[in-house]
């Protein structure tokens, strides 16, 4: 077990912003966990995960307690089932799945975090998401037991999982299915996603997308019609991006202080010169304010925020 003080949590985290972890943990193997685990109850040390720090803002005041890094890295794959652990990055397991000619994770192309940020998240993109393949989770519960559940008895939802609930239960490796198939047409498919991303998303710090997309059934379809949005565009999906919402009310790039809405992606707010917390913040409150302003939408945030 080896706990650290005082670690500057904005080298960890893609937006780069973030103040000190007052302690703070690397574990990479189950013992070492529930050892760590077990110090920070009896110190009652509050308790933040950290997966691949790409979606989350942390107060420059930093964060009490204890910070866990998970780096859980095993990968396993038998026929069309892959074992892999919560630290393993999305994109690597994308590439070696690839390479065991297994097809069904093109979705992630792109997506930036770990496994297990991802299946706490239900990542996803173009209306396929984790829970499409992940058949069972192991993880750590309350009282530091490691337990099993199947895929179904998560509670996916859109961008949500029962790990958002039970936030004291961590997950440590998840069993997804794939299936054998074409791999150079998902190579094609993979490579025109990761050139998208590239042409339409920046490149300066940020942590992804900061709102949820909306979803058809949470608002009044019909009166965004008659404000002269264009509605149907969305209709496959039956959800009105974020960023589309952010554009049509003029707000690319608006800035408070260094933080940024990008001109190139609307739903990301950038770190364009040594943004602050409070400023990212005060950025996501207005845009919010905006929104519900100009279409009566409440937006919801992706992104975590760690207080």
């Amino acid at each position: 077990m080896n706990i650290q003080k005082n670690i500057l949590l904005k080298d960890y985290l893609s937006f780069k912003i973030g103040g000190p972890a007052q302690y703070f943990a690397k574990v990479s193997d189950l013992k070492d966990l529930q050892d760590t685990l077990t110090w920070a109850k009896t110190e009652k040390q509050p308790l933040t995960i950290l997966g691949g720090g790409t979606n989350m803002l942390v107060s420059d005041q930093g964060i009490k307690g204890l910070v866990l890094k998970l780096d859980f890295n095993q990968l396993e794959f038998e026929n069309n089932k892959v074992k892999v652990g919560c630290g393993v990055p999305l994109a690597f397991l994308l590439n070696r799945s690839l390479e065991e000619n297994l097809v069904g994770l093109e979705f992630a192309a792109g997506v930036p975090g770990t496994v297990g940020g991802a299946i706490r998240g239900n990542a996803g993109t173009y209306g396929v998401a984790m829970d499409s393949i992940v058949k069972k989770i192991s993880y750590l519960d309350k009282n530091n037991e490691l337990k099993e559940m199947e895929g179904s008895q998560a509670n996916f939802t859109y961008r949500h999982s029962i790990f958002k609930e039970k936030k004291d239960w961590i997950i440590i490796e998840a069993e997804i299915e794939l299936t054998k198939g074409d791999v150079g047409k998902a190579r094609q498919i993979v490579k025109e996603r990761l050139q998208y991303r590239q042409d339409t998303q920046p490149n300066e710090p940020s942590a992804g997308c900061i709102f949820k997309n909306v979803k058809f059934e949470d608002t009044d379809i019909e009166a965004l019609k008659a404000r002269k949005l264009e509605i149907e565009k969305f209709e496959k999906f039956k959800k009105i991006p974020a960023a589309y919402l952010i554009e049509k009310a003029g707000l690319k790039g608006h800035s408070i202080g260094g933080a940024k809405i990008s001109e190139k992606h609307a739903n990301y707010i950038i770190n364009a010169n040594k943004a602050s917390f409070e400023e990212v913040i005060m950025l996501i409150s207005f845009i919010k304010q905006q929104i519900r302003d100009k279409y009566g939408i409440q937006l919801t945030e992706e992104v975590q925020i760690v207080i």
